[in-house]
């Protein structure tokens, strides 16, 4: 009699993939979008808060530097919880930790306290890492000929968050007034508020995880060429109920 043996679920078909993919750019264009608007609200005015805070311009130039070491700190953070969890835990921690970091400015401000304003910076920077990451989650699940498109599609829609986030600096700042703090925290409530809205998109919505079908999917496709290199197994490709089984014969 033959050994019959169980195999993990078979890779989606080429259609599933391709619907699985759409769903998960449009989630991805949502989480840009939502994204852009986070860091490009906190950029325009963050140099001009620390200038307000510590009394002067000579230090206006470290809000950035300390963005960028914080951004850098978690793109390392983010790849390696993608690699080992899938695309949705880290871009959803990413981008909720770059919503805290705007909350914090906004207290940094609150209290006039420099210190905090710089911690919450390094914090806010990873919303930017985590949203140019996440354009690559676009990019797991498409065809290699499809990659550039998607990847494209993801970066005009930072474009138009960019483009919006500016253009609300001055509402912000009349809600920042009315709820007593300077009105240049204003853009870091609307950045807390965009970068959770990203966080909880990509929480909720980016199901299955692009990173980790596409990882299945390759290693089933590995398997499938060696089984069939090696001649002892068959898989019914054409059924996915059924799993592959060896042909080879008990002793």
């Amino acid at each position: 009699m033959s050994e019959r043996v169980e195999t993990a679920p078979p890779a989606l078909t080429a259609d599933e993939l391709a619907r699985v993919q759409r769903r998960t750019l449009a989630v991805v264009v949502l989480a840009q979008v939502l994204g852009g608007a986070g860091l490009a609200a906190g950029l325009t005015v963050g140099a001009l808060l620390a200038a307000q805070l510590l009394g002067g311009e000579g230090y206006a130039g470290l809000p950035v530097a300390v963005l960028t070491v914080g951004s850098a700190l978690t793109a390392y953070l983010v790849g390696r919880l993608t690699n080992r969890f899938g695309r949705r835990p880290g871009l959803g921690l990413g981008f909720a930790a770059g919503g805290a970091g705007a909350v914090g400015v906004v207290a940094a401000a609150a209290l006039h306290s420099a210190p905090l304003l710089f911690a919450a910076l390094f914090v806010y920077g990873a919303g930017s890492a985590t949203n140019l990451q996440s354009r690559y989650a676009g990019t797991d699940l498409a065809a290699p000929q499809r990659r550039g498109t998607a990847v494209s599609i993801a970066l005009v829609s930072t474009t138009v968050g960019a483009v919006a986030g500016p253009n609300l600096v001055t509402p912000m700042g009349r809600v920042a007034t009315a709820l007593g703090v300077p009105a240049l925290a204003g853009p870091f409530l609307l950045a807390a508020a965009a970068y959770l809205a990203a966080g909880l998109a990509i929480t909720v919505l980016l199901r299955p995880d692009p990173y980790l079908l596409a990882r299945r999917s390759a290693e089933a496709a590995r398997s499938s060429a060696t089984g069939a290199a090696e001649g002892g197994w068959t898989c019914a490709a054409s059924s996915p109920a059924r799993p592959c089984w060896s042909s080879r014969r008990s002793r």
